[in-house]
């Protein structure tokens, strides 16, 4: 790669509204580095931290090696499904703001979920080639999965065989069931007809016929000029095999001719890649963590067989030597372990080493340079782990300097750094200290040519006084009255203690097991009865406890010592979510998250268990259901039976025309919509929007002045301009969101976020009806009278559209206000715009995690920014159980995480009481051995 791709001169990263001067700088000045690396060396590894716009910065480099590569070869971004629809969106939103209208038209992107697709683009004309071609992970060790594929090779069978006019006419009459396409039958029987005579590449006009929407040639160039070249021998057998009448065993055999045509397709798609020799300037590959050693079990959250299959093709298989450049993205490097990290530069190997934009170093050069990155990160991995076993040994009677005995390791450690007369414990802990940092600082020379990383400030941007970006609230200072600074966890006492007392006995007996039931049973009740139910029933047909495990399947052993203490322990336990049921934490996070709900704020609640996430949902709409009648009886001066009908009286003028407040709320809206003229072809839809969310329950009992009398202008402006938490009011908040469908959405997602507000209901919030605000996934078996339609649930059983759909409107200052989210949630989602509050019920093993989850709300242009207010973390647990061991472990391991890359730790009972009492280690000292990644010279 040489001076042909510089940076394009016309991309502007800086968008009024969507992301500072500074940020947009910094991303600048990444995709500019980026490029000048990748004309010395095969890739790079972009780390920035979640949040930080990393996929901005892909896009600038995608385009500006699209338009000035030669031959104008389209740039392969390759995603997870997960995020299919999200980097499609970004790019049109990138093309629209950060490009000149001029070059934007020139931009063209293209979405390929299978290789086929893939192909089909490849082989477009100049005039229709797509600049940018998002590929699905999955799609491309997948092979060509097409059932028009798989008919140009029947086609193939046929074609010059002599006596197969009765075989052909009869394949028609059963094309439709073999191919798995009946539903072409309906619309033309004859097609097959005419297919089966004509050459694949001459199919799109009698096609069209029949499938309206097909535009592309179904069979693409590279499959249908390598048809001669193949055996099809036993395609054409297992087709003549199919008896000519329906008989018994009929569809057997149509079974059988589908497997032959379907192992015959993937040995096509070698054959495709390995005769159609074509060389593509860049692959950017997505969520890059997920390419780690197909042999390494790491135990962590991420984990893609589809992304496996794909780095095996792109370095190892027939993509290998098709693309010039590649770049991985990740936003968690280091829990690879630093093996597992080189495993993955090695893919970088699968570039193309031949011809004059090939990298100087050349193929042995490159091998050279990964041997000695190699050598340094074993070093430096070697006194990693000799400094954890030394601190691991380190005492609370350690930490003293002569006769100065420190309370706090952080006091402690800088003047132990300097001192004399420390304990032999002490002193190999700074031995080793030192002689780590030297060998990571080693080793971070050699890292600064393949990763770079930049974290973000710990300050909030603007204001007169340094604003910390986030606040940690550990244990129980969740808990409402508690001060800020607790670190001790939830006391449990009196009854509720038994419980616990038995999970430790249980666990206790089985040592050298996971303990997920005392897991399970901090989360809640009901994840410890489904858990303890799913054990019983053995591993087949039981329901999911939780989307994603980032422990794999280790469980504790149930011997008869620890069945008797959970037989026990279960009969304790309330069933059903009834009122009994009080789980200490489950009620922390529900006042805490109703307590922020009331001043205005959302919450965004992740917990681990689905069954947790199930019951969270319901008593956090129990809870708030009770908050807005105590609310509304306050303000009405009615008894809190009456309030129900009072509101929905009130509820009832907003959709008068003739009312008074509804008239002053439409022109409140419409005042809003006049500063931005660009909205006013939604005008109609969006002063809808606020009208239905204004008069729901929830808005009227928190900031309509409900004790007036009139319900006029001077109520509505009262309501509009009560501050939330943050010092935001509704107004402010309406004029954000307007504005930020103006400048910081393109028109494609300003239409998405518009249609999913509107179809989100805001509806009655009593009886029997709620159950019409929600989806069947939505519901999960709960009962439809204990919910509320400004409480969501999103978990692994909630259907794609309907994640989306809450995603978009949560980032609104709509519904849903509460969100009760799984792991399906922690990765690739922005929640950010309008919450601040985090509320971590359940830990995983992984720190990373936990960052992943906290990096939904802590992007750029975040609600914590524009109100210059930290965002407040939750990390509740509770005391003396196994819940506080494990967050002692978690956070221990989170400041280790970055030190001891991809640390292979254990969680079974043993190791975690030991991990548990362990000396923490200072911020500080993680800090000066962290790798420090940022942009500049490698």
């Amino acid at each position: 790669m040489n001076s042909m791709y510089q940076y394009c001169a016309d991309i502007r990263l800086h968008v009024k509204g969507r992301i500072s001067e500074e940020d947009a700088a910094r991303q600048d000045r990444t995709a500019r580095d980026i490029l000048k690396r990748l004309s010395k060396q095969p890739g790079l590894i972009l780390a920035d931290e979640v949040g930080m716009g990393k996929t901005f910065v892909a896009l600038a480099v995608a385009v500006s090696v699209a338009l000035e590569n030669r031959g104008k070869r389209p740039v392969v971004v390759m995603v997870p499904s997960s995020l299919k629809d999200k980097w499609p969106a970004d790019f049109s939103l990138f093309c629209e703001k950060c490009l000149p209208a001029n070059l934007s038209k020139k931009i063209r992107g293209g979405q390929a979920d299978r290789a086929v697709q893939f192909l089909k683009f490849l082989d477009d004309p100049a005039d229709r080639r797509k600049s940018v071609i998002f590929l699905t992970h999955g799609a491309m060790s997948q092979g060509l999965n097409d059932q028009w594929v798989m008919l140009a090779l029947i086609w193939q069978s046929l074609h010059r065989r002599k006596g197969v006019d009765q075989l052909r006419c009869a394949l028609c009459r059963i094309m439709g069931e073999l191919l798995q396409m009946k539903w072409v039958d309906n619309r033309d029987s004859d097609l097959w007809a005419k297919l089966l005579v004509t050459h694949p590449s001459d199919w799109l006009k009698p096609i069209q016929g029949v499938i309206e929407e097909e535009e592309d040639d179904p069979v693409p160039e590279a499959v249908w000029k390598v048809l001669p070249e193949l055996n099809t021998d036993e395609v054409y057998n297992a087709l003549h095999a199919i008896p000519l009448r329906m008989s018994k065993n009929f569809h057997d055999y149509v079974v059988n001719a589908r497997r032959v045509i379907k192992d015959e397709v993937r040995k096509l798609w070698k054959e495709c890649l390995t005769k159609t020799r074509f060389r593509l300037p860049l692959l950017i590959l997505d969520e890059a963590h997920h390419l780690k050693n197909a042999d390494t079990r790491l135990a962590s959250l991420f984990r893609s067989e589809d992304a496996q299959g794909d780095a095996d093709e792109i370095s190892r298989g027939p993509l290998a030597g098709v693309f010039e450049r590649m770049l991985f993205l990740t936003a968690t490097p280091f829990q690879l372990g630093h093996g597992e990290l080189c495993s993955v530069l090695d893919r970088f190997d699968g570039i193309s080493w031949t011809g004059v934009l090939a990298p100087a170093c050349g193929r042995e050069g490159f091998s050279q340079q990964r041997k000695e990155l190699r050598a340094t990160l074993d070093s430096a991995q070697e006194a990693a782990v000799t400094l954890d076993h030394a601190w691991g040994r380190l005492k609370g009677e350690d930490l003293t300097i002569g006769n100065n005995r420190f309370k706090h390791v952080d006091q402690w450690w800088p003047e132990a750094r300097k001192a004399e007369g420390l304990t032999q414990g002490a002193d190999d802990v700074v031995h080793c200290f030192e002689r780590t940092k030297v060998r990571m600082g080693l080793a971070e020379k050699e890292l600064r040519r393949w990763v770079i990383r930049h974290l973000k400030s710990r300050q909030l941007p603007g204001g007169a006084n340094e604003t910390p970006r986030r606040k940690r609230f550990i244990g129980k200072s969740i808990l409402l009255d508690c001060a800020e600074n607790e670190q001790a966890g939830i006391a449990v006492g009196g009854e509720d203690l038994l419980p616990f007392l038995l999970a430790a006995r249980a666990t206790s007996k089985a040592p050298d097991s996971r303990p997920v039931f005392a897991e399970g049973l901090a989360s809640s009740y009901e994840a410890f009865l489904h858990t303890r139910r799913n054990r019983l029933k053995g591993s087949e047909d039981t329901d999911p406890e939780i989307d994603t495990d980032d422990e794999g399947a280790q469980t504790v052993e149930v011997n008869d010592a620890v069945k008797w203490y959970l037989d026990h322990l279960e009969s304790l336990l309330p069933r059903d979510g009834t009122a009994e049921a009080r789980h200490p934490k489950v009620d922390a996070t529900i006042r805490r998250a109703v307590d922020a709900w009331r001043r205005g704020e959302k919450v965004v609640v992740f917990c681990h268990y689905i069954a947790t996430g199930r019951i969270l949902r319901q008593r956090i709409s129990e809870a708030i259901r009770s908050e807005i009648r105590s609310l509304s009886a306050r303000k009405l001066g009615c008894t809190p039976d009456e309030v129900e009908a009072q509101l929905d009286l009130l509820g009832k003028r907003f959709s008068d025309e003739d009312s008074p407040i509804r008239r002053a709320c439409d022109a409140q809206a419409l005042e809003l919509l006049a500063e931005f003229p660009d909205l006013a072809q939604h005008s109609v839809e969006l002063v809808d929007i606020v009208r239905r969310n204004v008069r729901t329950p929830s808005f009227l009992a928190r900031f309509f002045p409900l004790e007036r009398d009139k319900r006029d202008e001077e109520a509505m402006r009262i309501a509009l301009d009560t501050p939330d938490l943050s010092g935001l009011t509704l107004r402010t908040l309406l004029r954000q969101f307007m504005q930020f469908l103006v400048e910081r959405c393109g028109k494609q997602e300003r239409q998405n976020y518009i249609q999913a507000v509107k179809r989100i209901q805001t509806g009655t919030h009593f009886g029997v009806d709620v159950a019409k605000e929600y989806d069947d996934d939505e519901l999960q078996g709960a009962q439809q009278d204990y919910l509320v339609p400004n409480v969501r649930l999103v978990n692994g059983t909630t259907r794609s559209d309907t994640r989306r759909r809450i995603m978009l409107t949560f980032n609104t200052p709509f519904y849903p206000e509460i969100l009760v989210a799984s792991s399906v949630m922690a990765e690739g989602v922005d929640l950010h715009l309008n919450c601040r509050y985090v509320l971590h019920h359940d830990l995983c093993w992984n720190p990373s995690t936990l960052e992943q989850r906290t990096g939904r709300v802590d992007r750029i242009g975040a609600k914590a920014e524009m109100a210059c207010q930290p965002i407040h973390i939750y990390i509740p647990f509770i005391a003396e159980t196994q819940d506080e061991k494990m967050y002692r472990v978690v956070m221990d391991r989170e400041r280790w995480f970055s030190v001891l890359m991809g640390e292979d730790y254990k969680v079974d009972t043993r190791t975690t009481e030991k991990l548990s009492s362990r000396i923490p280690l200072p911020a500080a000292a993680a800090s000066e051995l962290a790798f420090k990644l940022e942009s500049g010279d490698a």
